[in-house]
């Protein structure tokens, strides 16, 4: 009698074709809606609350900073939540069509504050803000970006993907460069007036891109495999997901590049106005707007040519090479920002955005790749879980810079009520933290990026694996 024949090897898994540029269009349409939302505080926080309400920068930078620790429990709340969501409009879409009417309607009436009232109450008004922005936005963020690390399984789409993502995200950060000017401008250079009267526009864009992205964006449906899939705690998913020694070194990397930009920005924008321009607040808002158009104008630029060198160089080696740019950016900074410098304000800027558009066209595209690391480890898909510890380590960044920003203003002597006639050694501690703390901070990156390890290779032997594990 012949042997009984063995059951043949599951097929390999058919080459995926690349998306749509309308989905990747589609997709990317959340991208200026988060950073409308979350930047259009940030940007007119100090101008408003501080010079004109006349709010502690201590007190603002709290106002702004704290609502951030909401974010530690609800970030892996919400990711583990979208993870095992079962509805007839998928996983991810739900949480985004909601986060962003929030983030729209918050992003409105954080504006419309009664006048005549004390510090302590703006003070408060701005907590109170902040903090509902940052629920929203946890709603709207890590869902999201959740959806774009599964939409593909291309090593080589990923990166295209948050590519088109990045160019979108950008080209919304040059609306934000200018909104200082703009709503000085629409006030009459009453910036209480103009906020209220830009505000509703920014927050019908908000809302109106998250829908395109809730509507036009396809879920990919959660694997189905033979075995009963294991029900884990948030908190187990989150140690799993930490457990993972590239991702670390990304979540690292990821917070001292955006701490390199952020906890200088402040800084950046009192020197422009009261060091460079005297205490011209109408010059140092245009010129704001220009060397930010210059920032994200070269950082969107650089995006086709870092989808391309990650194809011939790898993701990890152009990460670096784009973090260096970072570097140099802050060595020119303290040649740059002297009195009188007018359009030498935009070489650092244009020197320093490929540094910040290769942390969002590289780092989620690598974490998809340690997400499917996992998943042949574990035989479960925790992007949502993965996003939110990004996500929450953004947000870290921007608490610990917002914070560490205006507690730098208040220890090397800033006097709001002097303007432009702080003392030389105040405006020179400035610069030092200005343009050494950016070369610091990018080098500290530097340092965990070259520590990675995860290869191209490797994550097509995942692939390949989970495909196996599916199957049987």
């Amino acid at each position: 009698m012949s042997a009984p024949a063995s059951s043949p090897p599951p097929p390999a898994p058919a080459a995926e074709p690349p998306l749509s540029l309308g989905t990747r269009l589609a997709y990317g349409a959340s991208a200026p809606a988060e950073n409308l939302a979350i930047n259009s505080i940030n940007q007119l926080a100090n101008a408003v609350f501080n010079i004109t309400l006349g709010v502690p920068l201590l007190l603002v930078g709290l106002a702004l900073s704290l609502p951030r620790l909401i974010d530690v429990f609800l970030d892996p709340f919400i990711g583990n939540w979208s993870d095992r969501l079962e509805s007839r409009w998928g996983r991810r879409r739900p949480f985004i069509l909601v986060g962003s009417l929030l983030c729209a309607a918050i992003a409105t009436a954080i504006w419309f504050f009664p006048a005549g009232q004390s510090t302590m109450f703006y003070f408060w008004w701005l907590l109170g803000g902040c903090a509902a922005m940052s629920v929203a936005y946890s709603i709207l963020i890590v869902p999201y970006g959740a959806l774009g690390l599964e939409l593909v399984t291309n090593y080589h789409e990923r990166t295209k993907l948050m590519g088109t993502k990045s160019i979108l995200h950008k080209a919304s950060g040059v609306v934000n460069q200018w909104l200082l000017k703009w709503v000085r401008e629409a006030g009459a250079g009453d910036l209480v007036v103009g906020g209220r009267f830009c505000a509703p526009l920014i927050g019908g864009t908000i809302a109106v891109l998250g829908f395109i992205t809730a509507w036009r964006t396809p879920e990919r449906p959660r694997p189905v495999t033979r075995q009963a899939r294991p029900k884990t705690s948030i908190w187990q998913s989150w140690k799993i997901t930490m457990s993972q020694p590239d991702f670390r070194r990304l979540v690292l990397a990821q917070i001292f590049i955006y701490m390199s930009f952020l906890v200088i920005d402040t800084t950046g924008f009192y020197l422009n106005v009261f060091y460079v321009n005297g205490g011209d607040m109408g010059v140092g808002a245009g010129m704001k707007g220009w060397y930010g158009t210059a920032f994200q104008l070269c950082g969107l630029l650089a995006v086709p040519l870092i989808v391309r060198l990650s194809r011939r160089i790898g993701k990890k080696h152009t990460f670096l090479l784009c973090t260096l740019t970072i570097a140099v950016g802050g060595v020119a900074k303290w040649f740059c920002y002297a009195p009188g410098a007018g359009w030498w304000l935009l070489l650092p800027s244009a020197l320093m955005g490929p540094g910040l558009v290769a942390v969002m066209v590289l780092v989620p595209s690598m974490t998809a790749d340690i997400c499917d690391l996992d998943a042949a480890e574990s035989g479960q898909r925790r992007e949502g879980m993965f996003n939110s510890v990004l996500s929450w380590a953004l947000k870290l960044a921007l608490t610990g810079s917002i914070l560490l920003a205006n507690v730098v203003l208040h220890f090397v002597g800033w006097e709001t009520a002097l303007k432009a006639a702080q003392s030389e050694g105040t405006f020179f501690a400035m610069r030092i933290v200005f343009a050494g703390g950016t070369v610091v901070l990018a080098g500290l990156a530097a340092v965990f990026i070259y520590r990675y390890s995860v290869t191209a290779e490797a994550v097509a032997a995942a692939q390949a694996r989970a495909t196996r594990v599916a199957a049987n």
